[in-house]
Parts: C-alpha cells; sequence; structure tokens
C-alpha cells in the first residue's frame, strides 16, 4: 500500500466517522464526498508540487501566494461550514490545513530521491 492511499482511507475514515456520529443526512454525505475528492486532488496536486520544486526553480511569478491564498480558503470555508452546521466538510477543512504540516513532516522522514520510483509514493 502506497502513502496515498493510507492517506486517502484515513480521511475517508474521519469522515465517514463524522458523517457516522452526527447522523448526517444525504446533503452531509455530498459534502463529505466533495470534500474527499477535495482531498484526493490535493494530495495529487501537493506530489507535484514537490517533484516540481525538486527538479527546478518554479517559473510562476505569484507561486509564493499559493500558500496565503490556501489560508484564506479554508478560513473561508471553516467559517461558512460553521455557519451551515456542516461537520464533515467542517472536519474537512481541519484535514486539508493539517495536510501541507503532513507532507512536510514526511518529506523530512523520506526525502525526494534523484531516481524516482513510484513505489516512493
Amino acid at each position: 500500500m502506497t502513502t496515498w492511499h493510507c492517506e486517502h482511507a484515513i480521511v475517508a475514515t474521519v469522515l465517514g466517522g463524522v458523517l457516522l456520529a452526527t447522523s448526517g443526512g444525504w446533503i452531509e454525505w455530498v459534502g463529505a464526498a466533495a470534500v474527499f475528492c477535495g482531498f484526493c486532488h490535493a494530495s495529487i496536486a501537493e506530489r507535484l508540487r514537490e517533484r516540481e520544486t525538486a527538479r527546478t526553480t518554479p517559473s510562476v511569478d505569484c507561486h509564493r501566494l499559493a500558500t496565503w491564498f490556501f489560508l484564506a480558503k479554508e478560513v473561508g470555508w471553516i467559517l461558512y461550514f460553521v455557519a451551515l452546521h456542516a461537520w464533515s466538510p467542517l472536519v474537512g477543512c481541519a484535514l486539508f490545513l493539517l495536510y501541507p504540516l503532513w507532507r512536510r513532516l514526511w518529506r523530512r522522514w523520506h526525502p525526494i530521491a534523484h531516481e524516482f520510483t513510484w513505489e516512493e509514493e
């Protein structure tokens, strides 16, 4: 099992646990599914970013703003989901905020090798 399989399984388990604990209706299930798919996209994008950063200097001038917009987006979603009492997406926001910290820690333990093999991920 690769790292991304484990990450996705943990996120699905956490979101499923919140759904069961809050007796979420079908709208909550839709929100949890959207959060899960968003997380899957973000985990792939993070891996692409890690590889590109290791390979070359970013050529997009505004790349430094990505972190600011990421944080602003999550704060906005948190406020919105709290107002709606949408607990699964709210937990998803926490997972999104923790994910970059997890990846930095993971890369400290498992630096990117010059020769990439798919088994690393």
